[in-house]
């Protein structure tokens, strides 16, 4: 039972990168032809995090990662007063990715205590 729940693990992490993208596309409506895959890159990271700090109980520690990354993303001026719709594409796609690396991290946990 616990090679077939890492197993899932697994492959639930290879495929959360395209999962999220098909997400994406449907919310905004916008399909990217070609990327240079840095995004995914940067997902892929974030949902390995993810599940580092649910294996290791840190749950707090998944605030980093939402907060380096809304850093970068939200106007650093006064110009404009609205979030950019990439900000909340990027946002977004930061949400899915930590419930893809929050269900991964608690599926590891529970193969490794089952």
């Amino acid at each position: 039972m616990k090679t077939l729940l890492i197993t899932l693990s697994v492959l639930l992490y290879l495929a959360s990168g395209w999962l999220i993208k098909q997400l994406l596309s449907l919310l905004s409506g916008i399909k990217y032809q070609k990327t240079d895959n840095i995004g995914m890159t940067i997902g892929y990271s974030e949902r390995l995090l993810a599940v580092i700090f649910v294996v290791f109980n840190q749950y707090t520690a998944l605030a980093l990662i939402i907060a380096a990354k809304s850093i970068l993303r939200f106007p650093s001026g006064k110009e404009e007063n609205r979030v950019h719709k990439e900000s909340e594409y990027v946002l977004v796609g930061t949400m899915l990715s930590l419930v893809f690396g929050i269900l991964n991290g608690l599926l590891v946990l529970y193969a490794i205590n089952y």
